[in-house]
């Protein structure tokens, strides 16, 4: 049986994190004390990292946290709903995710609640609050509404805010997708559901954002302003999944944010040309995004396939990054 956060008393509101780890290094530890200060309770979800990293679980589960080990790697979103279903959060709790090498400015959590609680205060269906900035990178859809409040575009699971009542009525995240574009997936089911996605002006959650590769055309480096431009890629294999859930979510959100969806379809695709410039071998790496869009059109979820896996570790980045 799975260790559950103590319940909430009649007519009070509990405040609680859900934190997932990957092979987590010492560095959690400090990223949980800081997030356990904000919160009433805090759940760890290691995704199957193995016995090489009982020890860094064991220094968590030590500042009071709730520890859920999955024996074996089921991705962020089924990882993210085995913490969640151990919250156990009642309809009032408030819930919110985190990845390992999030770290907590002050006042983060106290500014997600304020602005949920005005939002029903207000009437709005509240259905997620999130930091107006991730990583310094604008997540809202334009300025502030004639209500008051911002709105949220697509904005990234870590240091996103929901209810139990969201949870409950509206569903966990979908654990076929396992890794990339799960949180763009929820934003567009509550969306659809007509909850209010708002964001709170002025909050930045600090996140690493990926290595970042100079963009070049051939011998030619654009610049803007004087300075190079570049690009952030992923993992090889994180290619899969990519092109793979963006055929998925737009199968199944057809008529829901379609210029929004479009847009990023084209940002997508764009993105993937550089990808495939930039791969070695270039033929490897074109197969793999051919499967994930094959996949994505019949309906295939889980984890990459062994081959695909195999084939993407032996893919290298042609230049170096930043």
């Amino acid at each position: 049986m799975v260790a559950r956060v103590p319940e909430s008393q009649p007519g009070s509101r509990r405040v609680l994190a859900v934190v997932s780890s990957f092979r987590p290094t010492a560095e959690l530890v400090g990223n949980v004390a800081l997030i356990a200060a904000q919160v009433d309770g805090v759940v760890v979800v290691d995704d199957g990292s193995g016995p090489d990293h009982a020890g860094v679980l064991d220094d968590v589960r030590a500042l009071g946290a709730t520890v859920v080990v999955l024996p074996e790697n089921v991705g962020i979103a089924a990882a993210l709903n085995a913490g969640l279903e151990a919250a156990a959060p009642a309809d009032v709790d408030l819930v919110v995710t985190f990845d390992q090498d999030s770290v907590l400015p002050d006042g983060f959590v106290a500014a997600l609640v304020e602005v949920w609680d005005r939002g029903v205060a207000a009437g709005l269906p509240v259905g997620m609050v999130s930091p107006a900035q991730f990583a310094g990178v604008a997540q809202v859809a334009g300025g502030v509404d004639p209500d008051g409040f911002q709105r949220s575009r697509e904005p990234i699971q870590s240091g996103s805010l929901v209810s139990g009542e969201v949870l409950r009525t509206c569903g966990l995240m979908r654990a076929e997708l396992f890794i990339d574009l799960v949180d763009v997936e929820y934003w567009l089911r509550l969306t659809t559901a007509g909850r209010a996605c708002l964001a709170a002006p002025g909050l930045d959650l600090p996140h690493s954002l990926g290595r970042t590769y100079p963009l070049r055309l051939g011998p030619w480096v654009p610049r803007v302003g004087g300075a190079a431009l570049t690009l952030s890629m992923s993992t090889p294999f994180r290619y899969y999944y990519r092109a793979r859930n963006r055929v998925v979510i737009n199968r199944a959100y057809q008529g829901v944010a379609t210029g929004l969806r479009v847009v990023d379809t084209l940002k997508e695709l764009r993105h993937l040309v550089f990808v495939l410039a930039y791969a070695r071998p270039r033929g490897a790496m074109a197969r793999i995004i051919a499967r994930g869009l094959r996949d994505g059109a019949r309906g295939v979820g889980g984890r990459i396939p062994d081959d695909l896996a195999r084939r993407a570790a032996a893919i290298s980045w042609r230049i170096d990054p930043l």
